[in-house]
């Protein structure tokens, strides 16, 4: 009888545990997500007093969490580059220049992933915006500081597992043509051989009732599909898609032969649009997004490099 009690107690104590931390990482979420899509970093467009203040945000969280400065100056890389929209292609003479932040945790292993999500988003409107307002905020909540809350939220948990050195960078430029991950490629600031894969957080703010999750870049790597499905835990309806170029960050390291993963919970009606606010971001979609993508970074470290690194397509 005692054992039985000892046994329920532990089991209790545990799932109280599980709860609490659950908890506390739900609302750090909601405070970055908070942040960032609110109405004083008005819309967070590349070259503007929002993106740099999102970028001081998102240092001071790097420092919190006791990552190395891995920018050009500090957590700061600065680029400077061309419009060019990467829903519309044509090209504009201005110049602008933005700031990728980058962290690293370095666990004294010989292979790093890379986490990115892109924290820039559309300003006031203008190029890119779908909206028939004019001139309104587009605070983007879910494109992207949803991928930027999933990236942060993931530092602790990841810098604890020693399988891996990891660096975090949150890119801007990115609604400009991919400006800042295109640069950081050609620009690295670690040795980009000893990268296993990357993976890439843009929009997983809205996780469905069906649980739909699309996955693309499943092809960059023979042994990705086998991962996912071991990974998924929690009943997710993966949509998954082969390729490794797409409009998002992930693209400039596919072209440089590194493996990776977009995830990416679906359009909607709000996408590029002022509507797309807090008030409709699902929060423990995203938990349940973060925790999937331990399980599958777990499972990676049973693999060896060279084998992980021979593609599917």
């Amino acid at each position: 009888m005692k054992n039985t009690l000892l046994c329920f107690f532990i089991i209790t104590l545990s799932h109280y545990s599980f709860s609490q931390e659950k908890e506390i990482i739900l609302d750090k979420m909601k405070k970055n997500v908070s942040y960032l899509a609110s109405d004083k970093l008005e819309g967070r467009k590349t070259g503007t007093r929002g993106e740099k203040r999102a970028a001081k945000y998102i240092a001071q969280q790097f420092e919190t969490h006791n990552l190395i400065e891995k920018g050009s100056q500090k957590y700061h890389q600065k680029f400077k580059g061309k419009l060019q929209h990467h829903h519309d292609q044509s090209s504009l003479k201005k110049e602008i220049e933005g700031f990728n932040v980058i962290g690293f945790c370095d666990n004294q292993q010989n292979e790093t992933i890379i986490i990115g999500a892109h924290y820039d988003h559309l300003g006031k409107g203008g190029k890119g915006s779908l909206s028939i307002e004019k001139n309104k905020i587009h605070n983007g909540a879910d494109d992207n500081a949803s991928g930027v809350s999933v990236l942060i939220n993931l530092i602790d948990t990841l810098c604890n597992n020693k399988s891996y050195n990891y660096l975090f960078v949150a890119f801007s430029g990115e609604e400009d043509g991919l400006l800042g991950s295109s640069y950081f490629v050609k620009n690295p600031t670690i040795d980009l051989q000893n990268v296993r894969f990357m993976l890439n957080f843009d929009m997983v703010g809205r996780l469905n009732d069906n649980k739909e999750l699309a996955i693309n870049g499943v092809g960059t790597s023979k042994r990705w599909e086998d991962l996912l499905n071991k990974g998924n835990t929690f009943n997710l309806k993966l949509i998954l898609s082969n390729s490794g170029v797409g409009p998002s960050d992930h693209t400039p390291f596919y072209l440089q032969d590194i493996p990776v993963l977009h995830f990416f919970t679906g359009q909607h009606e709000d996408y590029h649009k002022p509507t797309d606010d807090i008030e409709k971001i699902n929060f423990e979609g995203m938990y349940t997004i973060m925790s999937y993508v331990l399980n599958i970074i777990e499972e990676s470290s049973q693999i060896a490099y060279f084998d992980f690194q021979e593609t599917a397509i």
